[in-house]
């Protein structure tokens, strides 16, 4: 855990860090009361998906404007202003009072969500390259922190309350106060300059494998965390209480994994790496495809350690393109991610809507496979 004595050491590493903890209280919050909303608002497997649809396409259309924000602004004072923009973005979705409300702040959410991911992500990028130091894998293992405390507790919480407005403003009210804090730390990094009068390129080609993996394993990810409490209550028939132990145990298998992803990276390679955790994460979703309670909570354990380093390694290969700006390879990563995050829970939605909850896993199983493959193209062609 090399990771944590870094982060813990010095303000300057846990502060940025420390978004990636607020950004996933923030998600986890919202995915514990999708079940609810759903009762809620009257709608089906199938509206759900539309509706996560609809949060895809608000992300994918702010792409573009994220990263001329980035340039604008510079990666630090975008990663303050857009945690707080996508945080108070929950607000429409648990306010919602019908579908057709639910859909539009699904649609602001997505935009906000691209405008925090690029950002933090961009920002983390540039620590290591300033600094020297290996700290992506670790920096999204707060994530991981912050997903087991959202989804464990708050999902307690939602259980036996159900009061989703007073629970996000009370989170809300301590984890902005906790940002205005630590802001100062990352504040005033503005990221690598573009060259006056360089034209903006779509650095693809290069790229198109590191994004794929990243996206199909996203969009995996995304899916897990929205679909998790249903795919319990439903398929395993787990208590209401417990809905959010799914992704708890996930999420803690991730943090577990990512704050020994960056000494493991570095001794046994990226694209190695890679590989063997995508055979692990599918041993993971065969354990959750048995529906027996027990083995089904380990599953989702073996696939969060799976998942673990699988991001932050994409990450670090795409800064490290030859001739691509680091600036760019990482834009364009955290962004078509960002968008796989919020697509995969559409696709399930949309085959759970017209097949079932249990097949909507086995096809999530399925991409994971088809990422598998991609990894061993690559070091065919190495």
């Amino acid at each position: 855990m090399l990771s944590l004595k870094i982060f813990f050491k010095e303000r300057k590493y846990f502060a940025p860090a420390f978004l990636y903890s607020c950004f996933a209280l923030v998600f986890s919050t919202w995915i514990i009361y999708i079940p609810f909303l759903a009762e809620k608002l009257q709608i089906s497997e199938g509206q759900i998906g539309t509706a996560l649809f609809f949060g895809s396409v608000g992300s994918f259309l702010m792409i573009p404007v994220s990263n001329r924000m980035t340039d604008m602004l510079g990666v630090g004072r975008q990663s303050f202003w857009g945690f707080i923009l996508y945080s108070t973005s929950l607000y429409g979705i648990f306010s919602a009072p019908t579908y057709y409300w639910f859909l539009a702040a699904l649609f602001y959410y997505g935009m906000m969500s691209s405008v925090f991911a690029i950002a933090v992500n961009s920002l983390i990028a540039e620590i290591e390259k300033q600094a020297g130091k290996y700290i992506m894998t670790g920096s999204h293992g707060f994530w991981s922190l912050g997903g087991i405390v959202g989804a464990s507790t708050g999902g307690y919480l939602a259980g036996r309350f159900g009061m989703p407005l007073v629970h996000l403003t009370v989170l809300l009210v301590v984890l902005i106060g906790a940002q205005l804090y630590l802001r100062r730390e990352y504040m005033h990094i503005k990221g690598e300059a573009r060259v006056k009068g360089e034209k903006r390129h779509t650095p693809w080609k290069p790229l198109m494998l590191i994004a794929m993996i990243g996206m199909i394993m996203m969009a995996s990810e995304g899916a897990i965390a929205d679909w998790s409490g249903l795919y319990l209550k439903q398929v395993v028939l787990v208590r209401v209480e417990f809905l959010g132990l799914g992704y708890a145990l996930f999420a803690a298998g991730m943090a577990v994994g990512r704050f020994t992803g960056d000494a493991l990276s570095m001794r046994f390679g990226s694209w190695r790496l890679l590989r063997t955790a995508i055979t692990i994460s599918l041993v993971g979703f065969a354990l959750v495809l048995t529906s027996q309670i027990l083995v089904v909570f380990v599953g989702f354990l073996v696939v969060g350690l799976g998942f673990s380093i699988i991001v932050p390694e994409i990450f670090r290969l795409a800064s490290n393109v030859p001739g691509v700006r680091a600036a760019d390879g990482i834009s364009l990563i955290a962004a078509s991610s960002n968008v796989g995050f919020l697509m995969g829970p559409v696709v399930l939605g949309f085959v759970a809507e017209l097949y079932s909850l249990y097949a909507s896993f086995m096809l999530l199983t399925a991409f994971v496979f088809v990422a598998l493959l991609f990894a061993i193209f690559q070091k065919r062609h190495s």
